[in-house]
């Protein structure tokens, strides 16, 4: 299915969908792994720490979203580059850009957080229902 047929949709609302598309018509038995989504979700929430570190570790600072609000992106002026008409509207950009770089940088941490968290309830979810679909306990 082409990105223009999955826009295009039919004239009730519905999306076309591919017939080719293994399991829709009932042939392959769907299966989700849920060890194979909590390990991922537990790699992610290993490296979410760092996400959300302090700002400053014996000196360095760590990546953390902390570390980007206390690095003063965009609070680059011309005090840091100059007085003189370029190094203003240098300065300027630059702020403009920290705080873009800032904003996206929390955006993205909160997202990551959540489809972390989003993984971890949908493993619940999937064990439940394996072990209701198969009467099969693991999870």
């Amino acid at each position: 299915m082409t990105q223009k047929d999955a826009m295009g949709g039919d004239s009730d609302g519905q999306l076309p969908l591919d017939p080719k598309w293994p399991g829709l018509d009932g042939d392959v038995p769907v299966q989700y792994n849920v060890a194979t989504i909590r390990t991922i979700a537990g790699e992610l929430k290993e490296y979410l720490a760092g996400v959300e570190a302090a700002a400053f570790d014996e000196g360095y600072t760590t990546g953390s979203v902390k570390s980007v609000e206390q690095s003063g992106l965009e609070k680059i002026g011309a005090g840091q580059l100059g007085e003189w008409a370029d190094a203003k509207v240098l300065a300027d950009t630059a702020a403009k850009g920290g705080r873009a770089l800032l904003d996206a940088y929390q955006r993205w941490a909160e997202v990551y957080k959540t489809v972390m968290l989003v993984m971890e309830a949908q493993a619940d979810e999937y064990a439940k229902t394996n072990r209701a679909n198969e009467g099969n306990g693991s999870a």
